[in-house]
This record gives structure tokens, C-alpha cells and sequence, in this order.
């Protein structure tokens, strides 16, 4: 098995995107947070982004946080039947969040019901779960 076919794909290198990314404040100390500002890969699935976020380890790519806006329930559930048939293991958090591991690699799904968007984290497995609660934050 191996990663979803996404447009930012984990363990892959700065320089591949390096030409479309605004460096933004960083979250987490020892660890770059980039604002990808090209017009290629604002999908994901089918839907079109709002708002990506590449977090680097040195050169290589540890997690990407991905919003959709103007969404709905119906949107997370669209995102999430897609994540559970790949799924090797699904953690429903609540009504509106869930976590999925596919291969080597941690989706966090959640709907934020006041802002009508989706956040969408995915990464390396041991980073997500020591980070998740920071990088909820906004």
C-alpha cells in the first residue's frame, strides 16, 4: 500500500514546491510552517481549498493542514467515506471529527460548525498524535 494520491505528498522535499510557498510564523519550535500560494494544488479530493499549510522538518515534509471553506456536514462525510475505504484503522472522535491511518500516514477530519469549514491534517502518524491539540489551533 502506499500514500493517496494528493498533491502534497509526506516525506517529500522542500525544493518541490519551494517556488510556490510563503513562509509563515512558525507553529512548532524546530519545525517550518509554509502558506502554499501556488495555483496548481488547491484540491483535495474534489474539493477546492482555502487555505494550505506545509509544515517542514528540516527539507522534508512532516504534515500538511488543509481548510475548506463554505462547507458542511455533508462535505466531511464525503471526505470521510473516501478516507475509510483506505483506512487501516478509523477513530471516530465525535459527530463532527475523526482520524484515519492509511499506510504510513494520520488524516485528522474535522467540521468547525462556526466558521463552515473543514480542517483537514495529515502527516506522519507519531507527529499528529504528539501535535494535534497545537495545531487545532489558529
Amino acid at each position: 500500500m502506499k500514500q493517496l494520491d494528493l498533491p502534497f505528498k509526506i516525506d517529500k522535499q522542500y525544493e518541490n514546491w519551494e517556488f510556490e510557498l510563503d513562509a509563515v510564523e512558525d507553529r512548532l519550535r524546530g519545525y517550518h510552517s509554509y502558506k502554499y500560494i501556488g495555483e496548481k494544488l488547491n484540491y483535495f479530493l474534489k474539493f477546492i481549498t482555502h487555505q494550505t499549510e506545509l509544515i517542514f522538518n528540516g527539507d522534508y515534509l512532516t504534515a500538511v493542514m488543509i481548510t475548506i471553506k463554505f462547507s458542511n456536514v455533508k462535505k466531511l462525510h464525503a471526505i470521510n467515506q473516501f478516507l475509510v475505504l483506505h483506512a487501516s484503522k478509523e477513530i471516530v472522535i465525535d459527530e463532527y471529527s475523526s482520524k484515519f491511518k492509511i499506510w504510513r500516514i494520520m488524516y485528522y477530519t474535522k467540521f468547525i460548525i462556526e466558521n463552515e469549514e473543514i480542517l483537514i491534517i495529515y502527516g506522519k502518524p507519531r507527529f499528529i498524535q504528539k501535535h494535534l491539540l497545537l495545531l487545532q489551533e489558529n
